[in-house]
């Protein structure tokens, strides 16, 4: 008996272990935007977590930018999750910027903008056809203009 409860609790450390093992944290994220981000200056990261739903669910987040500055948005999805991560970048109702082109269905791991007026911007996340899903997004400065 004590054998089988030996076992037992063998496998079921083994199986948490490898759960957790393989699980794609936030913080590897970031790293791995990092990279895609290349020589742009960091400067704030944004972790997006999102369930399911219809409507697909969105994240905001409010930001300011200097005019004169290009940035870099960058983004990442965990290979744990089938959500694709969507980022527009909006002044007031207006969106400036994404990283997924509707029209021909392709996405980008980053986009550069120049701002053109200093001022409060929003970040929208979300993740394509409302699927769950974890990523990070990347705030860079790229260089003055």
């Amino acid at each position: 008996m004590k054998k089988i409860l030996f076992s037992l609790l063998v496998v079921l450390m083994g199986v948490t272990y490898f759960n957790t093992v393989n699980a794609q944290s936030e913080e590897e994220l970031v790293q791995i935007c990092t990279m895609v981000a290349g020589d742009a200056e960091y400067l704030k990261d944004f972790r997006i977590k999102l369930d399911a739903g219809d409507p697909p669910p969105v994240q905001r987040f409010p930001i300011l930018l200097k005019k004169d500055i290009k940035y870099r948005f960058t983004v990442c999805n965990s290979k744990d999750y089938e959500g694709k991560v969507i980022l527009q970048l909006f002044d007031n109702n207006r969106q400036l910027a994404t990283t997924y082109i509707v029209a021909t269905g392709k996405d980008y791991p980053y986009i550069d903008w120049v701002c053109t007026k200093t001022g409060a911007y929003h970040l929208v996340y979300s993740f394509r056809d409302g699927k769950a899903g974890l990523a990070v997004g990347l705030l860079s400065m790229v260089g003055t203009m």
